[in-house]
């Protein structure tokens, strides 16, 4: 396993800093990601607006999609 994705599976295994209705959001070392708790691959939603429920504005944060373990994170970090 590369070591970007170990920082970010070791980032998983802590408690999480919220939860919005489509997201689990963690803080890692390279920025916040977004668990997408959600299977259906057309959902339609808005991680940024989801993010200012918890108070994390993200709106000027790059974002990656990675998949691991089969889940859909979504990367926010400067």
């Amino acid at each position: 396993m590369d070591p970007f994705h170990y920082l970010i599976r070791e980032s998983l295994n802590q408690k999480p800093i919220g939860q919005s209705k489509n997201f689990e959001w963690f803080i890692t070392e390279i920025g916040i990601a977004a668990v997408c708790n959600k299977k259906d691959e057309n959902i339609s939603f808005d991680p940024i607006k989801e993010a200012l429920e918890l108070d994390l504005d993200l709106s000027k944060e790059e974002m990656q999609v990675i998949i691991l373990n089969e889940k859909k994170i979504l990367l926010f970090y400067s």
